[in-house]
């Protein structure tokens, strides 16, 4: 059975000779990881499965470009973190916040009676909110090295890879962000 990596170099390779399928077969496997590190880093689900859609749709026009030498998830990566970066800094200025998770946590906040195993689940709710609003207030490049650190489980160097950027610039980016993440919490409880 071929490794991970095998597969994608072989549906890579077919993708490049036309084959629509092979490049399917690649969207199936990485749509989830590539829609959650737009989520994470747009914070909007509607603008997250637009961005996920952007990126294969990129993907797949540059297929023939791709170097299979290369890792595809690293490529892909790359094409989904600068593809964010560039909706992020084409915002207006501000806060995002979209209208129809305003009008869906009210809801859900009128509905919903807390039972006592329900505090646990309301308060980790809660700490993820904070931490990704928290992380939204990271300039982008600390937001990247971020995701693909702790969401991907990226080493320092495959995140160095994915962003083109040296190894000292990935490790400064991710601890000058941590130390942002830090002042941010730990100012919020």
């Amino acid at each position: 059975m071929p490794s991970e990596q095998e597969q994608d170099r072989s549906w890579v390779s077919e993708s490049q000779q036309g084959d629509t399928l092979a490049f399917n077969r690649l969207v199936l496997k990485w749509e989830r990881a590539i829609f959650n590190v737009a989520l994470r880093m747009l914070q909007d689900r509607e603008e997250a499965a637009d961005a996920t859609q952007e990126v294969f749709l990129l993907a797949f026009k540059n297929i023939r470009q791709f170097r299979l030498s290369s890792r595809f998830s690293t490529w892909l990566y790359r094409i989904a973190l600068n593809h964010c970066v560039t909706r992020k800094r084409q915002r207006p200025p501000g806060i995002h916040i979209t209208l129809d998770e305003v009008d869906s946590a009210a809801k859900t906040a009128e509905q919903l009676t807390v039972a006592g195993s329900q505090t646990g689940e309301l308060m980790q709710a809660e700490r993820q909110r904070k931490v990704w609003a928290a992380l939204s207030q990271l300039q982008p490049e600390q937001q990247a090295v971020i995701e693909l650190k702790f969401y991907q489980e990226m080493t320092f160097e495959g995140i160095a890879d994915v962003l083109t950027v040296p190894l000292s610039t990935v490790k400064s980016r991710f601890y000058s962000g941590l130390d942002m993440l830090k002042m941010r919490l730990g100012n919020r409880d």
